[in-house]
Parts: C-alpha cells; sequence; structure tokens
C-alpha cells in the first residue's frame, strides 16, 4: 500500500513510512468516499519527519498491486503537543457536490444530462454516466449539486426499474447501476471471513394501508395478506391527496421485515472491489448468509501490515432516493368524485 501527498503547489510526497492507520470507506447514503488517517508526527522528537498538509491538498492511496483506490481531498487535520498522530480526514471530489447548493429550472432533460451540467457548474470532472434516455422536467431550487443528480437518476430510476449510484474515479465522476458488478472474490467462512451477524426484526412493519378523505371517511385499503397472517395487522393510513394516485402512495407507505447483516472479513489485493454500490457473494452457514449480497456500506482498514474489511450487506438492491419539486402553479384545479378500493397482495 502507498500513501502520496500533492501540496496546492503540486509538490509530491510519499506518506508510506509515515502512516499508523487508514481506514477508507463508504456508504451508499453519503456519496462521497471517506478516508481516515493517521500519521506519525512528534512535538518533540526530532526523529520523526514532520510534513506540512494544507486544508484541500490531495492525498492518494495506491494498493499492493499499484492500482488507484482513493484519491481526495482533506476537509480536516487535527494534532496535539502530547499525542503521537496527526489525524486526517479526507473525502474525495463527490464532497464538493454534496456541499455546493445552487438553483435551476430542468425542462425536458435525461439524468445523464444533469448530472453533466451539474458537474460542469461546480467544477467537477465527469467520467462515465449511466445513460437513461428519459427526458424530465422538474425544479432545483436551493439544494445540493448531489441531490440535482439524484433527483433526475431517481425519477428515471422509477420508470426503467434501474438503481443509480454516483461515484467518483481517478477524479471522475461516474453514475453507475447499483449492484451491477459483483466482487470478484468468493468470501468462504472457512478462508476469509472473521465474524459475521444477521438480524430481521418487524419493528418497523406496515402491512396494511387504510386510505381516507379529508373528513376521515374511508375510501378502501391496500393491504398483504400473507404478511397480516403471518405477522398480526400492523396498519397505517394514508390521508387522499389532489394529483396524486391513491394506490401508489399507499403501496409505497408498506414495508416488509427488516434485514440487516454485516460481515468481517480479511482483505488482500482480490478484495479492492469490495465497495458500496458493489455486489458480493457470502458463504457462511452459520447466520445463514449464502448467496448475493448487495453492499450498502465498506470500511478497509490498513493497520501493522493488516487489510481488514467490514461490510454491510443488504438482501435488497436499494438507492439514495431525491424526489423532485412540484413546479409551482398560480392556478389550482380540484376534482370530485369516490372511489372504493380493497386490495390484497400488492
Amino acid at each position: 500500500m502507498k500513501l502520496i501527498h500533492f501540496d496546492r503547489a503540486g509538490t509530491e510526497t510519499d506518506l508510506t513510512n509515515l502512516f499508523l492507520r487508514v481506514a477508507w470507506g463508504g456508504d451508499y447514503r453519503e456519496a462521497a468516499r471517506k478516508m481516515e488517517v493517521e500519521l506519525v508526527a512528534s512535538a518533540t522528537d526530532r526523529n520523526v519527519e514532520s510534513v506540512v498538509i494544507d486544508l484541500a491538498s490531495m492525498i492518494l492511496l495506491y494498493g499492493d498491486d499499484g492500482s488507484e483506490l482513493f484519491r481526495g481531498y482533506v476537509f480536516k487535520k487535527s494534532k496535539s503537543i502530547t499525542g503521537n498522530a496527526l489525524t486526517l480526514t479526507v473525502y474525495d471530489g463527490l464532497i464538493y457536490l454534496i456541499k455546493s447548493k445552487f438553483s435551476r429550472m430542468y425542462y425536458g432533460v435525461t439524468a445523464e444530462h444533469v448530472a453533466s451540467s451539474v458537474c460542469s457548474e461546480l467544477g467537477v470532472a465527469v467520467g462515465s454516466l449511466a445513460a437513461t434516455g428519459i427526458p424530465q422536467s422538474f425544479p432545483h431550487l436551493e439544494k445540493t449539486g448531489y441531490e440535482a443528480i439524484m433527483t433526475a437518476y431517481t425519477t428515471a430510476g422509477k420508470q426503467n426499474g434501474r438503481i443509480y449510484m454516483p461515484r467518483m474515479q481517478q477524479g471522475n465522476l461516474n453514475v453507475i447501476e447499483k449492484g451491477a458488478t459483483i466482487a470478484k472474490r468468493v468470501n468462504l467462512e472457512t478462508e476469509h471471513i472473521t465474524d459475521s451477524t444477521y438480524t430481521e426484526d418487524i419493528e418497523n412493519m406496515i402491512n396494511s394501508v387504510q386510505i381516507t378523505g379529508e373528513n376521515g371517511v374511508r375510501f378502501g385499503t391496500l393491504s398483504n395478506s400473507e404478511w397480516v397472517t403471518t405477522y398480526g395487522l400492523l396498519q397505517t393510513t394514508y390521508r387522499k391527496e389532489e394529483g396524486k394516485d391513491a394506490q401508489t402512495m399507499a403501496r409505497a407507505l408498506m414495508q416488509d421485515l427488516s434485514r440487516e447483516c454485516s460481515v468481517e472479513l480479511i482483505g488482500g489485493v482480490d478484495t479492492y472491489d469490495l465497495l458500496a454500490g458493489n455486489a458480493v457473494i457470502i458463504k457462511e452457514a452459520y447466520t445463514g448468509l449464502n448467496g448475493l449480497f448487495f453492499i450498502d456500506a465498506d470500511t478497509h482498514t490498513f493497520q501493522n501490515g493488516n487489510h481488514l474489511i467490514s461490510l454491510t450487506l443488504n438482501f435488497q438492491n436499494v438507492m439514495d432516493e431525491k424526489e423532485a419539486d412540484a413546479f409551482r402553479s398560480s392556478t389550482s384545479s380540484t376534482s370530485g368524485g369516490s372511489f372504493s378500493l380493497t386490495l390484497d397482495n400488492y
């Protein structure tokens, strides 16, 4: 593993022999990948090399195979007189899309066009953007660049059934189809897995939705009879809204049982693709983690010559959805009539 720093003037410094610990990871809900670096430092020991690392300077992480794993910018640094480490918090280029807001109206443009225009406006280089070919229009008011991109891809995904996620690679923004890449290594309990956990609960389950009107008048009920029979009735209500399909909105409130699983692994050069947004094959009999799982979050820790990995896994492929705002209108319309709805096994 190699750790390289570039100051604002472009001067390169090799930090490999100074690092005590590097934790590199990401989460599909947080967008920007993050690296925590601890470098040996001392206020009194003259034998310890002193390095100057400015905020917003660049740090690159390379794997043992020479591949670039991470390219990011220092957003935080800390040290103390009594401590023996300089601690750095480094984010990849997506951080600039998360922290920068703007307003714009989009008319008849695709998600990939939105992503390209956002990057152009906010100074982020563009790599490969997943093509949707689906035109859309929406206002983007006082929100971040990341929200603009994910709003557009959320809208497209609801029409084509695909799941999208942004990811930086070598300084360029890519938008990938989440879960499409399966990590190379098949992880076995006998060789690679040091710990795994699996939890399921129905704390937040909703298996029935009662649809009502303004005055509490009941119009119908959307339910899943199998869930109700198995777990008991866990019901909520939905009040009809003008301009929205009641069945669609009620269906969105339904919640299956929650499944959470995590795994701790021994790393290596064949595990650099164990990243949030990819999928992985796990074979672990005791907890029942056998099959293909989607990686929601990952942390790779390099310390004392060891490479350890922690993964948060999901049985389902999910997206960090962002909903589009509605265009404001100076006029409004009302529609009369009512409907009766009793649905099952949605």
